[in-house]
């Protein structure tokens, strides 16, 4: 067996590693996070970092070997709020495991105050409109203890853990609001739900939130929009949600609130469904969609932004293997701001709305700071230069190919390292997680694995199939009911594509991998043919019936009741065990690596446990590596050193069955 150590892994790539752009309201200047692998000390370090447009170079503004983020100009752009875990004044230096807190720095320069002492810590920081106070959220406990000292859980709700965050037993997310010159912080939320989403009124008086206050909360996929005033008062229901509500944000004007929504009929066959922008008038009426004919998805669009005279919304949508941002009419009409091959991220406008910052990446580097302006678009840093040096990123090729239903699929292949004309090699295909994700322009732990493949001699195939966003719904919506179906065959298509038309390509050395729901087709193609002779399953699912009551998720509407037609497992149970994995074990022969992350809480441990037993019970070749303290996303976010030993294993499967 290849020993690890002898296995050379290149550089990690933070998965953001320029993030959280913000302009001065005067167009001046731009903050932004800057993240960097420490793999001596197995951690991130991030610190924010100011640009001024005036001058080449940014410059570094927080210091210290404690995190900064969350960078947000004051409206008179004097000061800085961020958010640190650094200690406060009256904090032990050495205090381990301290929450973020809320700290404000002059703009110039100078001592950060800390604004906040909140026990859970805080998030999503923002300023009102007129610099006096700050918005924030923060978990609440709310449960109970047989004593103070016990470390019993008693758990009476089903939404109790969050992959990442661990568990949540007995907390709820609630509004504080805190004076930005410091003070007494308040709350004001409180009760048995959570707060998802808010935002200030232009005059400061009142809040804009997602939430929904029915007991049965956890179960439902609707979210009902409420206002409250800032000095104190019940909550007012302002809409009253029909599907999932998420960003949210005021008009300048105070006439209108945009939000991001679904209406929908069904709440247990919508996940394909297109998450659309809405504009709610505040004087009374119905929201109005104002995306229904871009045929895009707004799911995962965590930031709305208005132009200053509440005349058009911004936000960032993925497009057939990129995302851009897009500027929405309130009156009709829909342009894209950004464009290129690349993958769009945060942006942020300044008061005049002629500058947007934005950072982007693209399938030869990762992330970096942008502006779209009067002159046009252009990159405005480097802070990769010297990552990528150490990288030896081989761009990868586009194509496109047509499926055996007439259906256009994209996809890209990378050459191995060393290549040579005439040769062949052994080629992995790769599969994304989702499946309502997608690859594309963009180099974050993904890509990042295809370029380390290359570099140990594999051609690297990966490809959109159909679930995939950002090629309309009815392409996104094809698998539901139906997973392992329309999808597996554009796996084997795509396969035979890049056979047929990259004669380096050695059809006799195949490996197949894929992680979350690229983790189930793996599962489900070696169940299902023997043509690929070696494969990886990371972070898998197994069994849809177990899954459904162990995963953070899978008692949600994604995605047992899509792949169910709407039932609980134990309504069809027939159904459940057919479109899981375990069911065709028999018939798994090909060598199968099970990678895992002890911590994972929306794939939990168990899918691949009992996966690994049935093989092992059935004498196949398969080995189980178990990585503890890790969440789901380890190959984007775990311990740098887990990430790198990730790969290693990766790498000797295939060397040890396709070389």
């Amino acid at each position: 067996m290849q020993k690890l150590d002898k296995i050379n892994i290149m550089p990690l790539v933070p998965m953001t590693p320029v993030g959280d752009p913000q302009i001065k309201l005067d167009g001046s200047h731009i903050l932004f996070t800057y993240s960097e692998v420490n793999m001596e000390e197995d951690k991130y370090d991030t610190q924010i970092w100011i640009l001024d447009l005036n001058k080449k170079k940014p410059v570094q503004f927080t210091f210290g070997k404690e995190n900064s983020s969350n960078p947000r100009w004051s409206p008179d752009g004097k000061r800085i709020l961020f958010t640190s875990n650094r200690p406060g004044p009256d904090d032990p230096e050495d205090e381990k495991k301290k929450k973020a807190q809320l700290f404000i720095i002059p703009a110039d320069g100078g001592e950060a105050r800390q604004i906040t002492k909140v026990e859970e810590g805080i998030q999503s920081p923002a300023w009102s409109r007129d610099g006096r106070n700050i918005l924030f959220r923060a978990n609440v406990f709310k449960g109970e203890k047989a004593t103070e000292e016990s470390d019993v859980k008693i758990i009476r709700r089903m939404k109790y853990k969050h992959d990442g965050k661990g568990f949540s037993v007995g907390m709820y997310t609630h509004l504080f609001v805190v004076p930005s010159k410091g003070g007494k912080t308040r709350q004001l939320t409180d009760g048995l739900f959570d707060v998802e989403a808010a935002d200030w009124s232009p005059d400061g008086e009142s809040i804009a939130f997602v939430s929904n206050f029915a007991e049965d909360a956890d179960r439902s996929f609707f979210k009902n929009v409420y206002t409250i005033p800032v000095k104190g008062g019940e909550p007012q229901l302002l809409w009253e949600g029909k599907g999932q509500i998420g960003a949210i944000s005021w008009a300048p004007s105070g006439r209108h609130l945009a939000f991001v929504g679904m209406d929908i009929e069904d709440p247990g066959l919508v996940w394909h469904k297109n998450a659309e922008l809405y504009v709610l008038p505040m004087e009374g009426g119905e929201a109005e969609c104002l995306t229904s004919d871009l045929d895009r998805t707004a799911r995962g669009a965590s930031k709305l932004e208005w132009s200053h005279d509440s005349k058009h919304v911004y936000l960032a949508l993925p497009d057939q293997g990129g995302a851009h941002v897009y500027k929405v009419s309130v009156e009709g009409g829909i342009e894209a701001v950004t464009e290129g091959k690349i993958r769009t991220e945060s942006f942020n406008l300044d008061d005049s709305g002629t500058r947007i910052a934005f950072n982007a990446g693209s399938s030869v580097s990762p992330t970096e700071l942008w502006i779209r302006d009067g002159e046009g678009q252009k990159q405005l840093t480097e802070m990769n230069k010297r990552l990528l040096k150490k990288l030896r990123v081989i761009p990868p090729e586009e194509f496109w190919f047509t499926a055996s239903d007439g259906v256009k699929v994209q996809g890209w292949i990378v050459k191995p390292r060393g290549f040579q004309e005439g040769e062949k090699y052994p080629t992995c295909i790769q599969i994304h997680g989702g499946p309502r994700g997608a690859y594309g322009y963009k180099l974050e732990g993904a890509e990042h694995e295809f370029q380390v493949l290359a570099d140990h001699g594999y051609a690297v195939v990966y490809t959109n199939p159909r679930a995939s966003v950002g090629y309309g719904e009815q392409f996104a919506g094809l698998i539901s009911g139906a997973w392992g179906e329309r999808d597996y065959m554009d796996i084997l298509e795509a396969t035979d594509y890049v056979i047929e038309n990259y004669g380096y390509v050695d059809p006799d050395r195949l490996g197949v991998l894929g992680g979350s729901y690229g983790g189930f087709m793996t599962n489900w193609i070696v169940g299902h043919t023997d043509r690929y002779k070696a494969a990886v399953t990371m972070r898998s699912i197994s069994n849809w019936y177990s899954f459904h009551g162990t995963s953070d998720i899978g008692w949600m509407t994604l995605p047992t009741h899509e792949l169910i037609n709407g039932s609980d497992p134990w309504d069809d149970v027939e159904l459940c065990m057919e479109k899981s994995p375990i069911t065709y074990v028999k018939n798994m022969t090909t060598p199968l690596l099970i990678i895992h992350s002890e911590n994972d809480y929306r794939c939990p441990m168990e899918q691949g446990e009992q996966l690994y037993i049935a093989l092992k019970k059935l004498g196949r070749t398969t080995e189980f590596v178990r990585f503890p303290g890790e969440p789901h996303g380890l190959s984007r976010m775990g311990k740098p050193k887990h990430r790198k030993e990730r790969l290693q294993h990766i790498v000797r499967w295939f060397n040890r069955y396709l070389k």
